[in-house]
Parts: C-alpha cells; structure tokens; sequence
C-alpha cells in the first residue's frame, strides 16, 4: 500500500472514531429545565447543547471572579442570583385573565391547562431579549391538534409582561401556507416585528400585554 493510501485510511478510521464518540443521544427535559436553557441561550445562535455545554464544560461559564455561579432552575431567578417575574404566577394570571378561573392543570404538562370546552398550552421566555425562542414537542402539540373543541397556544414573556395567545386552528392555517411538515413546532419570535419567523407570520393580532 502506498504512504499516501495508508494515511487516508488511517484519517477514515480516525474520523469514524471521532463520529462514534461524538455521536448526538436523544434526553427529554420537563418544561421548568427547558425554560431555564432558554434564558441562557443566545437565539439563533445558541442550541440547548450549545448552552448546556457551555454550562457543563466550560470553566469560565461555571465561575465569576473566583465564585461558582448559581445555576439554580428556580422560576424567581437567573444564573448569578438576578431576580426575574415568577413564571408560575404570570401563567396563572394569564390564563385567568384571557380564559376564566374554572381551567385546571393538564397532566403530564406544568403549563397546559384544561376546562370541559377549552385547552390551552403555554411556553415561557423569561428575560427580555430581543428575539424569543420556544420548541413544541410532538406529544403536546399532538394533543392540542386533536383536542375536540376550543385549543390555544401561548408564548409568553414574564420579564416584559406580553404573551401571544393563538388559536391552534389559526396556527393550523399558517402551517399549511407556510408548508411547515415536521411534527413539532420550531418558534422563534421578533417582538419587534411581531414575526414568527419558521412560518413567515405577523402574529401582532395575538399579542396581549399584562400590566
């Protein structure tokens, strides 16, 4: 075998290795742990790899001057101790406010919540920035789908008081005109433009501010 034959299959065997190590494995993360993945990532840059990485394996992301960071998953506050609006309480609010006070928690979900005529799914971005990042998995968005009556889906801001409350058959429209075929939903939102970006959607119509 020559010296150059020898050497690509020696950097095949190294790449195959590599692939193999660095191989992606699918978890699941209930909504309280995604949410915080959300407030540390950098929309349109950032994965929740990149973020966990980044928290997990990267000494300057996991100390400040000398001091390990708090990277505490509690709704009241962010990495470094910074208080921010309480999820739980905002969703509430909302809920009560838009739908009425008879809804109750869905199983398994934290934030849906049901009535005998009404469903409704809420994700939270919980600092302000200027774009917001939500993912709808394929279980809950399959339940929202088939749901018999009345459904909506709410993207909300705790930190700048603002939800978009969607119905889901209005959502279903714009998937079909935006050609949108995965069997879950990719959300990233411009505030500033009232934009869902993957469906090409001025969704301002829908947006409720709490104050």
């Amino acid at each position: 075998m020559r010296a150059v034959d020898a050497a690509s299959a020696l950097d095949l065997q190294i790449y195959k290795i590599y692939k193999y190590c660095m191989k992606t494995v699918t978890i699941e993360v209930d909504s309280e742990v995604f949410e915080f993945l959300q407030r540390k990532a950098t929309p349109f840059v950032d994965s929740p790899n990149d973020v966990l990485r980044k928290l997990l394996l990267t000494k300057a992301e996991s100390k400040t001057e000398g001091h390990t960071m708090n990277l505490s998953l509690d709704s009241g506050k962010v990495a470094g101790g910074a208080l921010v609006p309480d999820t739980d309480v905002f969703v509430r609010e909302l809920v009560d406010q838009q739908f009425g006070r008879n809804l109750v928690r869905r199983s398994p979900y934290r934030y849906m919540f049901a009535s005998s005529e009404k469903l409704i799914y809420v994700q939270n971005f919980n600092k302000k920035a200027q774009h917001l990042w939500f993912r709808i998995t394929k279980s809950p968005w399959d339940d929202l789908q088939s749901w018999k009556k009345e459904a909506w889906l709410c993207f909300t801001n705790p930190a700048e008081k603002y939800a978009y409350v969607i119905p889901v058959k209005d959502i279903q429209k714009q998937i079909t005109l935006s050609r949108w075929n995965r069997d879950y939903l990719e959300v990233n939102i411009d505030p500033a433009n009232c934009r869902w970006i993957e469906l090409d959607w001025n969704i301002k119509s829908y947006l409720k501010n709490l104050n």
